[in-house]
């Protein structure tokens, strides 16, 4: 297929999918917010029980962590409402997100402080709950930037692109995010990073306990607080039973005046491990789909690990 045909074809297909999700959010955009876990269960079942996707090594990492395979199914459940709170989110207006999604009291105590002292906040942000309707309700509250990867799937990345900028919420990814990042930090800005992803080069990350095995984890959030002195807040995300959203604050870090190449090293342990104890208290909430603890090709592996204590 000639170049220019490919181009189209291509092209053709982000706009069909583009107009099917504009589809979709209009319709589920209507739904009460607390009928969209009823309208996600056909979808968990489908891809958790029917066609099974990525099952196998969902229960093996769950075994790894020494936790029920049955949160499998409990993790389906959360992705598929997700998505639909995601169409809901994307449909019509903008949506009255302070009454679905909350922050318990030590929390917000522990964000007030962080960006009462004026040198912006870094957020180590985590695959919980529903971390994109987490990112749009804290842009209500802050200006926020999210440090992301850009989704393969074109006419899914427009759509979500579209979705995010209505709420406030600004993406910094490609070539130079991290120095963009460490601008936005510095103007007050609150800058979240995924931090439970494999990172996208070796050097990027330290390997660290996690969820029972080690795995490769990214420095960037505690590299970028390290340069700007911000405070670094551990986050994460969790559905409650009536089905709205509670975010969590479960630990702050914050950067010594000396040695903060060390300290990067150590608040990426510490980041992990506040996850790890969130996690295993909500077992159903965290993305197990991903490929956490996959490891680089032995050719391009360079390991980093933390520098010896002195």
């Amino acid at each position: 297929m000639p170049a220019s045909a490919e181009r189209r074809a291509h092209e053709l297909t982000d706009l069909a999918i583009r107009l099917a999700l504009s589809g979709l959010a209009a319709i589920v955009g209507r739904v009460p917010f607390r009928g969209l876990r009823l309208l996600g269960g056909l979808p968990a079942w489908i891809f958790g029980r029917v066609v099974r996707v990525r099952l196998t090594q969902v229960e093996a990492a769950l075994a790894r962590a020494k936790l029920a395979s049955t949160h499998a199914q409990g993790m389906y459940r959360s992705l598929a409402t997700g998505v639909m709170e995601l169409l809901w989110l994307a449909g019509g207006r903008n949506k009255a997100l302070e009454r679905v999604v909350g922050i318990d009291a030590a929390s917000e105590l522990a964000l007030a402080s962080a960006l009462g002292e004026g040198r912006g906040v870094v957020m180590a942000a985590s695959h919980t709950g529903n971390w994109e309707l987490a990112a749009c309700a804290m842009a209500r509250r802050a200006p926020l930037s999210v440090l992301v990867k850009k989704v393969s799937i074109g006419g899914f990345d427009r759509f979500m692109r579209r979705t995010r900028s209505r709420y406030g919420v600004e993406l910094l990814l490609g070539e130079g995010a991290l120095g963009r990042a460490r601008g936005c930090v510095r103007a007050g800005r609150v800058v979240a990073v995924l931090a439970d992803q494999v990172p996208p080069i070796v050097s990027q990350g330290t390997w660290v306990p996690f969820l029972g095995d080690r795995a490769l984890t990214d420095r960037s959030a505690a590299a970028l607080s390290a340069a700007t002195g911000a405070p670094l807040l551990v986050t994460a995300s969790r559905r409650t039973v009536d089905g709205t959203h509670v975010l969590h604050v479960l630990r702050v870090l914050r950067p010594p005046a000396e040695d903060r190449h060390a300290w990067t090293y150590e608040a990426t342990r510490q980041s992990a491990a506040a996850l790890d104890e969130f996690v295993r208290a909500n077992p159903d909430q965290w993305l197990w789909l991903h490929r956490r603890w996959k490891e680089p090709p032995r050719s391009a592996a360079r390991l980093v690990t933390a520098p010896p204590a002195h």
